[in-house]
């Protein structure tokens, strides 16, 4: 068996669900994900103790979230490839930023301090 990187796992199943559903049925489907990836990642956050893997997850559906909304509600599937992966760079960057700073919190006030 092959492995696959999370990125290929994302545009196969994508691929998968536009030859199987239709327009309307797949924005459904996205929607439904979005929605249960939002109840998951609350109730972990709400329930779990803090812990910095708690803190990856989170931001790791932080990404998923904002892949599935670039791709499916946002339409930019197609777009020419300096504003889509712009746009989704974005959704990288910002949730590794959230996890920096929540993990090391001294170290970025240290960093950031005047002397």
């Amino acid at each position: 068996m092959r492995k696959m990187s999370i990125k290929q796992l994302l545009e196969n199943l994508s691929q998968f669900s536009m030859k199987l559903l239709s327009e309307k049925n797949r924005i459904n489907l996205f929607w439904i994900i979005l929605i249960t990836l939002t109840l998951f990642a609350t109730f972990i956050a709400e329930a779990a103790t803090p812990s910095n893997f708690i803190v990856l997850l989170i931001c790791f559906t932080i990404s998923i979230k904002g892949r599935f909304v670039i791709d499916e509600f946002m339409g930019l599937r197609d777009a020419i490839p300096v504003i889509r992966y712009t746009i989704h760079s974005y959704f990288i960057l910002m949730p590794v930023f959230i996890a920096l700073t929540i993990i090391f919190p001294e170290f970025l006030a240290n960093l950031t301090t005047i002397k």
